[in-house]
């Protein structure tokens, strides 16, 4: 497990913990022999302004519970199953001019509320 997602655990944890360092330390030591590919609602969010559109965090949240249950574990999850299945269901609104201009020139990611 990367740094930066150990980190975020600790992080999470910290108020329940009494020593966030020994935490950390156990995290680390877990996660040696194990690996794990973590994907984001950013990531959703990203493939769905890829496509001109903007879903809202539960939407983006419905897509990656979906895809985590349906995914095939010998394929894995990729990119084109995120765009696919925003597509495929209709997902999101459509993305005005500036809001496209702002993801593609600035990076800005464009959520619903």
């Amino acid at each position: 497990m990367d740094e930066h997602h150990i980190n975020g655990m600790v992080r999470k944890l910290k108020p329940v913990l009494n020593d966030p360092l020994k935490a950390k330390v156990i995290l680390q030591r877990y996660w040696r022999t194990r690996m794990a590919l973590v994907w984001l609602i950013e990531d959703v969010h990203r493939a769905a302004n890829e496509l001109e559109v903007a879903l809202t965090e539960r939407e983006a949240r419905a897509v990656l519970e979906t895809l985590h249950r349906q995914h095939n574990p010998q394929l894995g999850l990729r990119w084109e199953d995120l765009t696919g299945h925003i597509e495929a269901y209709v997902l999101g609104r459509k993305l005005t001019k500036r809001e496209v201009k702002q993801f593609v020139g600035k990076d800005k990611l464009i959520i619903q509320r």
